[in-house]
Parts: C-alpha cells; sequence; structure tokens
C-alpha cells in the first residue's frame, strides 16, 4: 500500500442495530417489504461485483438476514431460508473477526433471530429443537459482544436468552436469567431497561407488576458518574503488550501474534514528570509471511508498531504532555531489536528472512520513527491512557463526541482528523484479580472524518489516473477499552482492536488488503518507589 493510499482511508462504522419488524401483512408493508428486499439485493450485488468477502458486501448480507429474519411478508420458511442462506455465506469467510468489527457476534445475533423466528414459523414438533438453538445462539452472542465492547447488545442478547428459556417453559432458568440480564442493567446503568425488566419478572413469578411495584425496586438503582484528576506517584511499573495481527489478502488469511514487556518508570522532578522504559525484545510468532504488496507491507507495518512501542517522555506537573525524550536512545534500541529479530527467525526457521521482509520493516519503522510521527505517536499513547480523561466527569452511560488528528489503523505515521465518542460503562477492579471496584471502564469508538477522506480518495483517484469511475475504498475503525483510575487517572490496561480495508476499486483484480490488530496492553504495579532517592 503506498503512502498515498494509506493516507486516503474510507472511514465506516458499522451499525449493530437491528432492523424494526415490519408491521404485519397490510398491502404497504408488503410493498415495503419488497421494496427493501430489492435494496438489500441490489446492494449485494454491487458491493459483491468489486469484491465479494469486503466488509460491505458481508455487512450487506448480515443486514439482508436480519432483515429476513424478522419481517412478516410472504412464506415465512421461504423467508427464513433466505436469510439462512445469507448468513451461510458470511459464516464461511475463514476470518470474519477479522475483516468486520464484532463479525462473529453480529452473525450469531442473526442465527438467533433466525432460530427465534422458525420456532414461531415451524411445525410444533420442531419448536423445541429451534427455540433451544436460539437459546445456544443468544448465550453465545453474549459473550462475544462482551469481547466486542458491546455492553447494549450483550445485556439484549441476555434478555433474549430468558425470553427463550419462557419459551421452553422453563420458568426458573427464565427468572434467573433476566434476573442476570436486570444486574447488567444496574452494572452499567441502563434505567429504561431495568424498569421494563422488573415488570417482567414480577409478571414471570405470579407477583403484583404493578408501578408501584416496579418504582420500588428502581429506589436503589445506581447513578454513577466520575471526575478523573491527576495524581501520579512515582512509581515502577511492569507493562506487558500482547498483539494479535490478521491479514487477507488474494483469498490467503495470515496471522503473526508478538509480545513484548517493559519496566516503566515514572519520576517526578521539579519541571514535571519523566516516564522511562527499560524494554525486553519484542517476540513474534512468524509463520510463512506474505512477499508481495500490499500484504507484505501490512505486516511489516505491525511488526514495525511493536518495536517502536515503549519511548520516554516527559509530562508537565498537571499531566499534559510535554514531549518524547531519548530518541538517539531509542533509535539505538529499536535497531538492536531488528537485529534481534532477524536472530529469532533465523533460529526458529533455520533461515534468514526474506531480504524483501526486512527492507519493509526497515521501511515502516523508519515512516513511523520520523520525528513528527513518532512524537504524535508517543503522544496519542499517553492521551488515550490518561490525558485526554484530566479533569473530565463523566455520567455513566452518556456518549460524548470530540475530535482530533488521530494515527490511521495499522498506518500509524498518517494522521486524520477523526471522530471519536467515549463513554463511561461501569466500575471495574483495576486488576484482574481484584475485588474492590476502584477502577472505571472507558470504551471509545474513531473513525476518520468520513468528508475529508471522501477527498483524499479523489485526490488519490486523480493522481494516480485511475479510469473514470473507479474510486479507492478504504474503511478504517478503532474500538478501544481503558481500565482507569479515576482518582489518579493512571491506567491499568488498554484493549484496542482496529480494523483496516483496502481496495483500488476495480471491478476484478482490485488487489483487496483487510487488516485488523487486537492489542492489550496491561501494568501490574511493582514495589513502590522512594522518591527521595530521585
Amino acid at each position: 500500500m503506498t503512502d498515498a493510499a494509506a493516507a486516503a482511508l474510507f472511514a465506516v462504522i458499522v451499525s449493530g442495530a437491528t432492523l424494526p419488524l415490519c408491521a404485519a401483512d397490510s398491502p404497504d408493508a408488503a410493498k415495503d417489504d419488497a421494496s427493501s428486499a430489492k435494496e438489500f439485493v441490489a446492494a449485494i450485488e454491487r458491493f459483491s461485483a468489486s469484491d465479494p468477502q469486503s466488509p460491505d458486501t458481508l455487512n450487506a448480507r448480515l443486514d439482508y438476514a436480519a432483515f429476513l429474519a424478522q419481517g412478516e411478508a410472504g412464506d415465512c420458511r421461504t423467508r427464513l431460508a433466505g436469510a439462512r442462506s445469507q448468513l451461510d455465506l458470511v459464516k464461511a469467510n475463514p476470518a470474519l473477526d477479522a475483516v468486520l468489527p464484532a463479525g462473529l457476534a453480529r452473525a450469531t445475533d442473526v442465527d438467533y433471530q433466525i432460530h427465534s423466528a422458525r420456532a414461531a414459523c415451524g411445525a410444533v414438533e420442531v419448536r423445541d429443537a429451534e427455540l433451544r438453538a436460539a437459546l445456544e445462539s443468544a448465550q453465545r452472542a453474549v459473550e462475544l459482544y462482551r469481547g466486542a465492547f458491546d455492553a447494549v447488545s450483550m445485556a439484549t442478547m441476555q434478555f433474549n436468552a430468558s425470553v427463550a428459556y419462557h419459551d421452553l417453559g422453563d420458568s426458573a432458568a427464565a427468572v434467573s436469567a433476566l434476573q442476570e440480564a436486570i444486574t447488567m442493567d444496574r452494572e452499567y446503568g441502563y434505567a429504561e431497561d431495568a424498569e421494563d425488566n422488573y415488570a417482567l419478572l414480577l409478571l414471570w413469578k405470579n407477583e403484583d407488576a404493578s408501578p408501584d411495584q416496579v418504582a420500588a425496586r428502581m429506589q436503589d438503582f445506581p447513578e454513577r458518574s466520575a471526575t478523573l484528576a491527576f495524581g501520579w506517584l512515582p512509581s515502577v511499573t511492569e507493562v506487558n503488550i500482547e498483539s494479535d495481527y490478521t491479514q487477507v489478502a488474494d483469498g490467503e488469511v495470515f496471522s503473526v501474534h508478538s509480545t513484548r514487556s517493559a519496566q516503566r518508570r515514572a519520576h517526578k522532578g521539579l519541571a514535571g514528570w519523566s516516564v522511562s522504559f527499560q524494554a525486553a525484545p519484542a517476540h513474534f510468532d512468524l509463520a510463512n509471511p506474505p512477499t508481495k504488496d500490499p500484504a507484505l507491507q501490512g505486516l511489516a507495518t505491525s511488526i514495525a508498531g511493536m518495536l517502536l512501542q515503549f519511548h520516554d517522555f516527559g509530562l508537565a506537573r498537571n499531566g499534559d504532555f510535554a514531549d518524547s525524550k531519548g530518541g538517539f536512545k531509542f533509535g539505538s534500541r529499536v535497531r538492536a531489536d531488528v537485529s534481534e529479530l532477524t536472530r529469532d527467525y533465523l533460529a526458529s526457521r533455520g533461515t534468514p528472512p526474506n531480504a524483501q521482509l526486512m527492507r519493509s520493516i526497515s521501511k515502516a519503522v523508519s515512516a513511523q520513527q520520523s520525528p513528527d510521527a513518532i512524537e504524535s505517536l508517543v503522544a496519542e499513547n499517553y492521551n488515550f491512557d490518561t490525558g485526554t480523561w484530566i479533569g473530565a466527569t463523566l455520567e455513566q452511560g452518556t456518549w460524548y463526541n470530540m475530535m482530533a488528528s488521530l494515527s490511521l489503523p495499522l498506518e500509524p505515521q498518517v494522521f486524520v482528523w477523526s471522530e471519536i465518542e467515549f463513554a463511561y460503562t461501569h466500575p471495574v477492579p483495576c486488576f484482574g484479580d481484584a475485588k474492590e471496584t476502584a477502577c472505571i471502564e472507558i470504551v471509545l469508538h474513531a473513525k476518520p472524518d468520513p468528508a475529508v477522506l471522501e477527498g483524499m480518495l479523489k485526490a488519490l483517484a486523480r493522481s494516480a489516473r485511475l479510469p473514470r469511475g473507479q474510486l479507492p475504498q478504504l474503511q478504517a475503525i478503532t474500538h478501544m477499552r481503558l481500565i482507569v483510575d479515576p482518582i489518579t487517572s493512571v491506567a491499568y490496561r488498554r484493549d484496542v482492536m482496529r480494523y483496516s480495508y483496502w481496495s483500488n476499486g476495480a471491478a476484478a483484480p482490485n488487489h483487496a488488503l483487510t487488516e485488523s490488530e487486537k492489542i492489550s496492553i496491561v501494568s501490574s504495579s511493582l514495589p513502590a518507589v522512594d522518591s527521595s532517592r530521585h
């Protein structure tokens, strides 16, 4: 992928919302159903003509399957057979979760909808089997949505599981599952859902479900907010990074797992804070890496990103980012890391890495290590962890919006004005094994500004002298989960899921490249630092 192409990524957020149920069997509803179905089919054909496995194609098939599963017009068996056919085409993609954000979760959600609809449509003798299949899909979707940082869909599928139990006649399991949904509502602050669920719970338990009884159970519903302050203390911390990178190109799927650790020291001086790292070498599980661009360059960019982690930086006394530090020392360490990568590859494979791979890695390192790029990348990482949140008051469940210049997923040396939405979702332990919920979870979604990228795409098409009507397609989106102590603004964990898609816009071949990278950065405190010694 050229630098010009990387700068032109087209953004799209994949919506997990399902379509509303159709009105029953009126002529207008049937007409609307037919018109909508034609629009879905036309969209699928249009997207598939360019790339049958593109995010747009898979999204259109999932949306069409959900539309058919939730519809009421026509013969239900024919309609649901069509929904199943669309879903099966999506699930046949060997890297679905790499191509689509929450792809497996959404496919499992649609699977639930199809089984649930079949239970209402099919013969009596298959009803229970379909309901049990729907239940299994709902339960699996709960966990998949949890892993995709989508608490709303998670709680919705938990409710759907309770309904499946109820329809199966298992009252005890239905009540238990609905109580779990209410627990989620209380944890994540979904007051309206909790109110509805309390009313249903009372009905299922054959108790008084009057508004007064529901109100009594809502009296202690938690209302939470968090005000974040900068309260760092001198410290030494162990930081571990784990990355899973996947790419799909020319029908081939390639993945690489990488890890790295470092000791981070935060020291408070007269002018501000200095943060330094003692990093261990990165480790990469490389097997049969691609040999041609753009797949080769995508892999090299991911590897370079891991090699360039753990750059020293300074802060003002109030926690504002000041600058990156130790550039010469950092550059020496990166060169040593590249040599270590070569030795590791030779030891594990018995042959040295091919020259083209090493040239691509060196080029990607140089691009990301340029003075402007590395300074911005170091600042971006710190601001995601801490700087952005200092002084903010976040109401639980409220989504906030802001704009910022962010690096593009998997093309981090390119910065684009981006739309960001974020929310304080629920209180959580700061460490995985802690019992006290002293930290908060912040979930963030970011996408490049569509208007900016549309202009870049058109400029790219003109500069490349592409045929009239051929427009490159690029998509990018980032989902992030942060675990932060609001009292100190210390970040204990950052989970990042980044997705990008590139196509030259031709009908065939379009040289499409789909990439995803899932990164977890976890910090754990070491014995306290004696600040008098620094």
